[in-house]
């Protein structure tokens, strides 16, 4: 069965059903990010016990705006105005990745700007700078707006543009491993890396807790590329 034909399946679902099964599929995602985070920083157990229960409920209910957003894209997708490539051509793939990366690190990076520097934005924003030290979880930890934000930015890029699906998955898991890399509480990635001539302009776990400790820095999330440009990049080591 082809990639399109097991989506056709979706079609005889009403939307409410559709909604439940993207509400376990990303809170699945939710769930094997926190574990895989809590894991990478060595204290699973530890900080496991840790989790609050208002960490928990607005997990929850990012999980949930999340599935609007997904729900809402594919019918997008449904109706036409979302188009994929499904032919599987490795520099497709490539290409098509390399820019769903670039255009979201860019739109991000601008809105996370924005709702930095306007203050009746930013109290929605607040939220999840409560973390002076992000964890795992905090990464889950956002106000509805902003996550329907950011969702919107997605919808738009992905209506505006036909990208191959193939590169838009990856993208997909690359977009939480990213997330998840910006709120650990140890440096992920090594020395040789963030310091190669080539690798060093992606975001790392320092560059992200810089700005959770100095709000006027650091506002890219896969690259630091457009806050070196912009004259907002700072970087410490922890």
């Amino acid at each position: 069965m082809t990639i399109q034909e097991t989506l056709s399946l979706l079609d005889h679902l009403n939307p409410m059903v559709l909604f439940l099964l993207f509400y376990v599929e990303n809170g699945l995602i939710a769930i094997v990010g926190i574990t895989i985070g809590f894991w990478a920083d060595g204290n699973f157990k530890t900080m496991l016990g840790k989790i609050s229960k208002t960490e928990v409920l607005w997990t929850l209910s990012t999980v949930f705006f999340n599935s609007i957003v997904t729900l809402a894209g594919y019918e997008l997708f449904k109706h036409q105005v979302v188009i994929f490539d499904f032919e599987l051509r490795p520099l497709n793939v490539i290409i098509d990745f390399i820019l769903l990366v670039a255009s979201m690190d860019l739109l991000m990076y601008l809105f996370h700007l924005v709702i930095h520097r306007i203050s009746f934005v930013y109290k929605y924003h607040d939220l999840h700078h409560h973390y002076d030290k992000p964890t795992p979880i905090s990464l889950f930890v956002l106000h509805p707006v902003e996550v329907l934000g950011f969702g919107i930015l997605w919808l738009i890029l992905i209506s505006t543009l036909s990208f191959s699906f193939v590169a838009t998955i990856i993208y997909l898991i690359f977009n939480v491993v990213m997330g998840l890399i910006g709120h650990l509480e140890k440096e992920f990635i090594p020395d040789v890396i963030k310091h190669n001539k080539y690798l060093k302009w992606f975001a790392t776990t320092s560059f992200h807790r810089d700005h959770h400790t100095d709000e006027g820095c650091n506002y890219g999330f896969y690259t630091s590329i457009w806050d070196r440009l912009f004259g907002t990049w700072q970087q410490k080591e922890i």
